[in-house]
């Protein structure tokens, strides 16, 4: 089993991230997605620009497995996504209604007391923009005009961390999230 999935092309940045953890990790092309020949994960990490198509063919398949998200999500899988780097985005691919607003700027963000604000590695990121949270999910971290960018929700035993914050996700976090997660098909 891998611990972490990453849909979509590998890259050696996050290659090095997670050898550097020592978790086994996996890219998988948004080609792959709902093949029953996957493994278990524990976290699945979808990066920024995912639903550009400049960027990405990964949105089409992630609308394709609304339901396998869900479910790896409830028997206990972490989802992490970061934006989607288009001018608006609605998440209709997970199980709860989120928002998204393009607008790129540096921050500088007040710390919080919630675990899993340490996906941030500094107190002044850059974000690709900000988060418009539905019911069901719980702010975070808010940008200088009082906007998400950072939330979360529990859902059945799992979570689901969505963010615009622009950098990738610090190890602290990876280790937070495995520590969190069940092994779950995706």
């Amino acid at each position: 089993m891998s611990d972490i999935a990453l849909i979509g092309e590998r890259t050696f940045l996050y290659e090095k991230l997670f050898a550097d953890l020592g978790c086994g990790f996996q890219f998988l092309s948004p080609a792959l997605l709902g093949s029953p020949f996957l493994p278990q994960f524990k976290a699945v990490i979808i990066p920024t620009g995912f639903a550009n198509p400049e960027y990405s063919k990964t949105l089409p398949a992630l609308q394709r497995m609304k339901s396998k998200i869900s479910d790896f999500v409830q028997k206990g899988g972490v989802l992490t996504v970061f934006g989607p780097m288009m001018p608006e985005h609605d998440y209709d691919w997970l199980p709860l209604q989120l928002s998204y607003v393009c607008e790129l700027s540096s921050q500088s963000i007040a710390p919080s007391g919630h675990e899993c604000s340490c996906l941030l590695c500094t107190s002044t990121p850059e974000c690709d923009g900000y988060l418009v949270p539905g019911e069901g999910f719980e702010t975070v971290l808010k940008d200088e005009k009082d906007r998400a960018i950072l939330v979360r929700s529990k859902i059945g035993e799992g979570l689901i961390v969505a963010t615009s914050i622009h950098e990738f996700p610090a190890a602290q976090y990876l280790k937070w999230a495995l520590s969190q997660a069940k092994p779950a098909k995706l």
